[in-house]
């Protein structure tokens, strides 16, 4: 059975070179999900988004409502995807819908955009809130376990190591 969700990556930047041409490239996926409720709602952004996306891949920009009802639907079962997300609550909230888990949760670049203040460095592109290292402990309880791997060819960490510091 081929795997539906190759990868769920948290990163910031959302659809961009390293998303667009090395990773969808090594997880050989035809489609890039970018899920976020409140870029869906913005016409713009979801036009650059799409624009990203390299010749041959669809990308769609999708709340989490929407994206868990495309993924969980079996006519999907033929796709092979990566989601990107930019946003821990949300990536919390679609993991709970999934139907099918993503073969490999990975957090590469988060935590810059929104500012550094109240934030703890876990990388060197990793700044986690408190809340959101609540977030990715209270996921991996349940199992869900991101590792830390900005490129293919970098060694993935567990984020739960990486969290205990």
């Amino acid at each position: 059975m081929i795997q539906l969700i190759k990868m769920l990556r948290i990163d910031d930047r959302l659809i961009h070179g390293q998303v667009a041409v090395t990773w969808s490239k090594q997880l050989e996926v035809t489609r890039i999900v970018v899920v976020s409720d409140t870029i869906s709602e913005d016409e713009i952004q979801v036009s650059a988004l799409k624009m990203a996306a390299p010749e041959g891949i669809k990308a769609f920009v999708l709340s989490v409502d929407k994206a868990a009802k495309m993924l969980n639907d079996p006519r999907a079962d033929k796709l092979k995807v990566l989601l990107v997300l930019n946003d821990p609550k949300q990536v919390a909230a679609l993991l709970a819908e999934l139907i099918t888990k993503p073969a490999i949760l990975d957090i590469a670049n988060y935590g810059r955009v929104a500012g550094l203040d109240g934030r703890h460095k876990i990388t060197d592109t990793v700044y986690l809130s408190d809340e959101e290292v609540q977030i990715f402990k209270d996921l991996a309880q349940k199992g869900d376990k991101f590792i830390y791997q900005p490129l293919p060819g970098d060694a993935a960490e567990p984020l739960d190591k990486l969290l205990e510091g």
